[in-house]
């Protein structure tokens, strides 16, 4: 994140009000900083004026991805001529006025995997033709918003480790680089997993590119497994369908009682949960590797889901600290969906941290940066919606 803001969230705030409170001023800084200001003078666009006329959001959503849909409650809160209800306050509305109009305003310019409404990987992005004055803007730019240089760990001891799936080589990668930092003096607690039954990638080939740490690999679960036993040579026991069911060759239906209207369209893989325990030498437990269902389907799990899935496993509580261990690029939306489903919900003490590009696991052009800087405002919209959404709901303070 930026230079001068905290990695983590304040653990001794013990209500959803007061979490969502700090959470919002979180987002407000990383969106209305002087880097995010002049990445969008890149691009002709300005950071927008709080009480500034907005776009008219229902009219216009074709800037929202992959179907998402804005509450209906926010018509009324950001209208703001009946007064503002719960414990929100004008400044709280601004930000979400910010992040909403800022999301509008790079929808196009920093989307690179096509139209918003299909879905494409991260592999399969497109390229522009930009100036090199043009990338190296971007890249300082983007490098000042926390998408470049990694930066140490802020304590010595956590809870709780989640190391990330993806695609490719960042499963090994990550847990590569979680084994590094252990071995550094840091103790990284129980070790989660987190990925999703997301299939290999035909184009550009993924299981050649995993062949020599997953050869058997068809999803990214069987990749986190694997990566887990290359570098911590931690054993893997059967594995288990949180779900109840026998097999994922059939819709799981307990997830069809959510998610019924898109059942047609959604591979059955994709519906159900998995873990797979995972033990050291000594035969001692030492953690999970788990695979999420989907929440947006007919899409695969994403990181929300991952996130989410490991909280009802977990049951962290309040303080406790956790440490997310993925690639640099990603520590700013992935710090956002850490915050929103970890610590909004359950006062977890969550920290993001990533390795940089030396690492070889993503290309940090511009069309990648912006990419997932359009990532990061989007999870952080998502964060500061569901904070003001706590916020309507509360006593006014």
């Amino acid at each position: 994140m930026l230079k001068d803001t905290p990695s983590t969230m304040p653990a001794d705030a013990d209500s959803r009000a007061e979490r969502a409170k700090l959470a919002i001023d979180f987002a407000a800084h990383w969106l209305s900083s002087d880097p995010m200001r002049k990445l969008l003078t890149l691009f002709g666009e300005e950071l927008p004026e709080p009480g500034k006329m907005r776009p008219d959001w229902r009219a216009d959503t074709e800037w929202l991805p992959l179907g998402e849909e804005l509450p209906q409650w926010l018509d009324g809160v950001l209208d703001r001529t009946n007064g503002l209800p719960g414990g929100l306050r004008d400044t709280q509305v601004d930000v979400l006025d910010t992040v909403l109009t800022i999301e509008h305003r790079t929808a196009d310019d920093f989307n690179f995997r096509g139209d918003a409404k299909r879905y494409r990987e991260r592999a399969q992005a497109d390229s522009a033709d930009f100036s090199d004055t043009m990338r190296d803007a971007v890249a300082e730019y983007t490098d000042q918003l926390g998408l470049v240089h990694p930066v140490d760990p802020r304590h010595r001891r956590y809870d709780m480790t989640l190391v990330l799936g993806g695609g490719y080589r960042s499963p090994l990668l990550r847990a590569r680089f979680a084994r590094l930092l252990e071995s550094q003096g840091v103790d990284l607690g129980e070790l989660y997993f987190l990925g999703s039954p997301r299939f290999l990638i035909a184009e550009p080939p993924e299981a050649l590119d995993v062949a020599d740490y997953a050869p058997t690999a068809r999803d990214e679960f069987d990749l986190l497994v694997a990566a887990a036993h290359s570098e911590f040579e931690l054993d893997a026991a059967s594995p288990e369908f949180l779900c109840g069911c026998r097999t994922a060759d059939t819709r799981c239906p307990q997830w069809l009682r959510s998610h019924q209207d898109a059942a047609t369209e959604t591979p059955s893989e994709y519906t159900h949960e998995r873990r797979i325990q995972l033990s050291d030498s000594t035969d001692r437990a030492r953690g999970w590797v788990l695979s999420a269902c989907t929440g947006r389907p007919p899409y695969r799990p994403d990181t929300s889901d991952t996130f989410g899935l490991w909280a009802r496993t977990a049951s962290p509580t309040t303080r406790q600290r956790v440490l997310i261990v993925t690639t640099q690029v990603f520590v700013p939306f992935q710090t956002f969906d850490g915050i929103k489903r970890l610590y909004l919900q359950h006062g977890v003490d969550v920290e993001a941290v990533g390795f940089g590009a030396e690492w070889g696991d993503r290309p940090l052009t511009a069309e990648y940066l912006l990419q997932e800087t359009l990532s990061a405002i989007r999870s952080a919209r998502r964060l500061v919606v569901d904070a003001v959404d706590i916020l309507r709901h509360s006593s006014a303070a």
